[in-house]
């Protein structure tokens, strides 16, 4: 392999990560292994001496990466502006991570792990294959995304304030999908997936409208399925205490 090729943009969609192939249980099978990983190791990462500089060194690779995106993608030429959500969710998680910030980590949360998680879900690395450097930046970015707000969650105790918060959060979610909508009708561009419907899902959804309500719906669903479960952890924990004393 040259390394004008994996810095190129060789694209083949029948051997990308697409849904319901190997590429996307390798996806699947990274992102549950983050996820456990980071739960499990979480506090001892952060008992340790060089833990400030980790988290500087992680901030520094997420710049690396968002940038590394824009500059491949307008070698191509392509148009690109940091407006997807995992784009979104990597500014959120770099300010985290130099900020500490309890108020950015409650976008961070749900941007980080919702970018995350539709990349798992309907994976698109808009047609670059393992013989692209492309291919391992999708899996690398999105992992990261996932992992700094959980880590924040496990290692530092944040959570999402209250269900009025996640309402908030989701009405920023939704305001901004029309300003992206607006944004791909200037650009011509497909930022989110929501301006017309990806080739790796166009056989699951024929319809743009149904394709746009399972979108946002999935997102509302996805965000009060991590709400539940980070608060039920909560009130489990609190509970044990007041039997323990």
């Amino acid at each position: 392999m040259s390394f004008s090729k994996f810095f190129g943009h060789d694209i083949d969609y029948n051997k990308a990560a697409t849904m319901f192939t190997g590429h996307h249980l390798l996806l699947f099978i990274c992102a549950v292994m983050a996820i456990i990983l980071t739960l499990r190791f979480a506090q001892k990462i952060k008992e340790h001496p060089m833990e400030k500089r980790l988290k500087i060194y992680v901030a520094i690779l997420l710049i690396v990466l968002e940038v590394s995106y824009h500059v491949h993608n307008w070698t191509y030429p392509r148009v690109s502006v940091p407006l997807h959500l995992s784009s979104m969710a990597t500014i959120l998680c770099i300010v985290l991570l130099f900020t500490n910030s309890k108020r950015v980590f409650q976008y961070a949360f749900f941007f980080g792990i919702l970018g995350g998680f539709m990349a798992l879900i309907f994976p698109n690395s808009l047609g670059y294959t393992y013989l692209s450097f492309r291919y391992y930046h999708f899996i690398l970015l999105h992992v990261l995304i996932l992992v700094v707000p959980l880590y924040y969650y496990k290692a530092y105790g944040y959570r999402i304030i209250s269900y009025k918060k996640l309402l908030e959060i989701y009405g920023v979610v939704l305001a901004l999908g029309v300003f992206v909508y607006w944004i791909n009708s200037i650009l011509g561009t497909n930022y989110w997936f929501i301006y017309e419907i990806p080739k790796n899902v166009g056989s699951t959804f024929k319809r743009f409208p149904v394709y746009i309500i399972s979108f946002f719906s999935l997102v509302f669903g996805t965000m009060n399925v991590l709400y539940y479960f980070s608060h039920y952890r909560v009130q489990f924990d609190e509970s044990q205490l007041l039997e323990q004393n």
